[in-house]
């Protein structure tokens, strides 16, 4: 009542103020009917404005009836668990995206239409520098705060991208950052990284100059990549193992921060909690705590089964509470990510979107059979990717290519795929991968047995899942792959093994251990495209432009001791190095679709399978879920319908009245 007081004060105030302003208008000029109208507009939007200010109670969602008095929590489930939060080295997992989107924020973002749109950037200018004439561009970004309430300034976008280029960091991204003046000298070690084209002028601005014929507006978009999002280098430096890998020692600048998070454990939830420095005003608490991020909390769930076809094994039953189906129907999961085709008819509305990734089998160029191209060639042409993307469903289509619709041909509204059609075979050819063998005098059976790992999903992948009809889409590809080979005549084993594994012993069996040590000789694992550009995508290939971070290994573990060499492509490399003179984006293209069918095809020396899509379920009391350019489902302004019934310590309280009464 109070309150309302005061508004009607400030109303009555605000109108007499116009009316006199009216008055002494109509004396000094002839009365104006437009410019009332306007000034009318005008002085509404100011009163709108001053009231959402001052009584923030009046703009926010957040209910009245909220005992806590901070907005709506959920759960949502996105499939396997993230076990890595590292902006710079997430392009193995597609899931990891989802959640870096949430929880860090660049310079700039693509909307869902592939619109490039200012994120943390202000304000950005193309000048020239006076006294060399050179160009250069000038960022100015917003104020912000880190989760720990530190101002977000212009070094840690330095330092991030400094810590890409520094030769002992491994990182694909690196090849993004490759037009800056001096950058790829920095990231083979011949200059420093404090000597390249990059500092800041103000804690809030800084500059970036170029190589000559750099691409502005393409290096634009690429800040649009998640891989490039600023980073505090007090905690890289304080906590270089644990920084990205716990809630602890983890400080982000997106709209959430992230509450609870372990490696540990691939079974235990994720909480985000909505940033308090995200943008608001950090001296004068009048905005709404929820101005820019609606919903408080997200709990993402890792703890259940996607099915009670899971739940079968004894062992997961003691573990998980229900599932995901079910706790979807009651209300208890509000969103639902990485439906497969044997889940997804148990749900209504079931939505797609096509993902800027894919799932590929990667060689370890350390074993004989990996280093002969047509080996390589005779497992990828045996694979029937048509038949798999059919069973798989849901969105998922043939990889005939590494790159997908998502990459760019020259410019924004091509596509690299379409433009380059198929660089291999969507059908999988048995008698040609036998012939192929034969011609060339090789009896596959003399490798020897070929070992494939993939991480399966820790709460479904199992015997008895299989058997009741449930299997990740990693593994039914893995399956059909063993199975296509198995029938040209190689001798192949295959292990689905959990991301950790730890034996009595205390030794780590699990994927990355696997993974890290080289104890494979084929890996499946998701690849994910970090431009919309072909050029930086391909790039990861060689160990020329991602120095450290080709996604072409050789692995090999002697005496406990790990060595790493990578697989080089000289023609690959030379094909780049004329992209990325290349000022002619139409002959650059050219020379792109060269280099994809020499990595692909002619070398094999990746055999990608299906591009992914998202295949996903939102709740009916969830609405304002948008979608990026990377087909990543966007929560920040989701609002859930009378949430506070869903609210934890109401449900609580609920629940004891209930055992009250009984």
């Amino acid at each position: 009542m109070h309150i309302g007081v005061i508004i009607y004060n400030m109303t009555s105030v605000s109108l007499g103020l116009a009316l006199a302003s009216e008055k002494n208008s109509a004396v000094l000029k002839n009365y104006n009917l437009e410019e009332h109208t306007e000034m009318k507009k005008v002085l509404a939007f100011l009163l709108a404005l001053s009231m959402c200010l001052v009584f923030a109670t009046g703009c926010t969602k957040i209910s009245n009836d909220d005992p806590a008095a901070k907005g709506a929590e959920f759960d949502i489930y996105l499939g396997k668990k993230v076990m890595n939060l590292d902006p710079a080295i997430a392009y193995t997992d597609d899931n990891a995206v989802k959640i870096i989107n949430l929880i860090f924020e660049g310079l700039f973002k693509l909307d869902g239409n592939g619109k490039l749109k200012k994120a943390l950037a202000k304000k950005y200018e193309i000048l020239e520098d006076p006294k060399t004439g050179e160009e250069y561009l000038e960022i100015t970004i917003n104020d912000t705060y880190w989760s720990d309430g530190s101002v977000v300034q212009a070094n840690d976008i330095v330092y991030a991208w400094r810590r890409i280029l520094n030769p002992d960091f491994n990182s694909p991204a690196a090849s993004m950052l490759y037009c800056i003046k001096g950058a790829k000298d920095a990231k083979s070690g011949d200059v420093s990284v404090y000597d390249i084209g990059l500092y800041a002028v103000k804690a809030n601005k800084f500059r970036v100059y170029f190589e000559e014929n750099a691409n502005i507006d393409e290096f634009l978009y690429n800040l649009a990549s998640p891989a490039l999002v600023p980073v505090r280098e007090n905690k890289v430096a304080s906590y270089p193992d644990t920084w990205s890998t716990s809630a602890t020692d983890l400080s982000t600048n997106g709209p959430f921060r992230v509450k609870k998070f372990s490696a540990d454990d691939p079974t235990e939830h994720i909480t985000l909690e909505r940033s308090k420095y995200y943008y608001l005003n950090q001296e004068v608490e009048t905005e709404a705590k929820d101005k820019y991020v609606t919903p408080f909390r997200l709990n993402i769930r890792y703890d259940v089964p996607m099915s009670d076809a899971v739940v079968t094994n004894d062992m997961l039953t003691t573990v998980a509470e229900g599932n995901v189906l079910d706790m979807f129907k009651n209300n208890e999961i509000f969103y639902v990510s990485g439906l497969t085709a044997a889940t997804a008819g148990d749900y209504k509305r079931v939505k797609t979107e096509e993902e800027a990734s894919a799932f590929a089998f990667y060689f370890n160029f350390a074993k004989g059979f990996a280093k002969d191209p047509v080996a390589r060639q005779a497992l990828s042409m045996a694979i029937d990717r048509k038949a798999i993307a059919s069973e798989l469903g849901l969105g998922t289509t043939a990889a005939t290519g590494i790159l997908n619709g998502k990459v760019y041909n020259t410019k924004k509204g091509t596509s690299f795929r379409k433009a380059g059609g198929d660089v291999i075979s969507a059908r999988g050819n048995i008698e040609g991968a036998r012939a192929l063998l034969e011609e060339n005098g090789i009896d596959p059976f003399d490798y020897g047995t070929i070992y494939v790992l993939i991480r399966g999903d820790e709460m479904g992948d199992n015997y008895y899942s299989e058997e009741n009809g449930y299997m990740s889409n990693e593994k039914a590809i893995l399956l059909k792959a063993v199975e296509a080979w198995r029938e040209v005549g190689f001798d192949v084993e295959y292990e689905i093994v959990n991301y950790h594994d730890y034996d009595e012993d205390g030794k780590d069996n699990g994927f990355i251990a696997k993974y890290e040590s080289g104890d494979y000789d084929i890996v499946g694992m998701d690849y994910q495209m970090i431009s919309a550009y072909a050029l930086y995508d391909l790039a990861m290939f060689s160990n020329k432009y991602s120095a450290g971070a080709s996604l072409l290994t050789a692995k090999k573990t002697v005496s406990n001791v790990t060595t790493t060499t990578y697989y080089n492509i000289e023609e690959f490399d030379r094909l780049l190095d004329e992209a990325f003179k290349e000022s002619d984006l139409g002959k650059r293209a050219e020379l792109l679709h060269q280099a994809e069918e020499l990595l692909v095809k002619e070398e094999a020396a990746v055999i990608p399978v299906v591009f992914n899509a998202n295949a996903y379920v939102v709740s009916k009391e969830l609405s304002n879920v948008k979608t990026d350019y990377w087909g990543i489902q966007i929560f920040t302004k989701t609002s859930l319908k009378n949430y506070v019934q869903y609210l934890p310590s109401v449900k609580a309280a609920a629940s004891n009245d209930d055992e009250t009464a009984e």
